[in-house]
């Protein structure tokens, strides 16, 4: 699991957790006052039904309870295409290049209707929100907190990697359109 404490628009810390360590960190930040804690919600669109998906949902289920009933935090669920859509809205300059590239490279076209007696060609798909992947959000995260490129052989600041990083695209989206 990826977690990331924001205070005030700032990183307070960043870690990446086992799952069954994670309800020791959320007491700790919770024992001295009531914080909100967003956490990333599944919905179906075309995910497969594979264990690690059935085993999140049981993760998310238990996590909501827990909060809920044992503690004073204010609980909210949040999609990742929420995050992603805002991601796209809000850095388009670092989106549109990286999701157009993309599409070259993958080769996503739709058709365009040329005027002439049904004739339509082939054409890049302009892009949207639907292409942003990890990798951008990622990318994102990083303009938005000014997070610069570590030297070679060290991590990165706040010890940000995998989940970490959309963790932190969650909290962030959270504290941008709802908080």
């Amino acid at each position: 699991c990826g977690m990331v404490i924001l205070d005030g628009g700032s990183i307070s810390s960043a870690f990446n957790i086992m799952s069954e360590q994670i309800w020791t960190k959320i007491q700790y930040f919770l024992l001295a006052k009531s914080e909100t804690v967003v956490i990333e919600d599944i919905r179906p669109y075309s995910l497969r039904l594979t264990p690690q998906v059935i085993d999140t949902c049981k993760f998310i289920g238990e996590a909501l309870f827990r909060l809920k009933s044992g503690s004073n935090a204010i609980v909210e669920l949040m999609v990742r295409s929420e995050v992603k859509k805002w991601c796209f809205d809000a850095y388009p300059e670092v989106c549109l290049p990286l999701i157009e590239k993309k599409i070259l490279k993958k080769g996503y076209t739709a058709k365009v209707n040329t005027g002439r007696a049904g004739e339509e060609i082939r054409v890049p798909r302009k892009p949207s929100f639907v292409f942003v992947d990890d990798k951008i959000v990622t990318e994102c995260m990083k303009v938005r907190y000014q997070i610069e490129k570590p030297k070679s052989g060290y991590g990165y600041q706040f010890g940000l990697k995998e989940h970490g990083w959309q963790a932190l695209a969650i909290a962030s989206c959270f504290e941008a359109t709802r908080g």
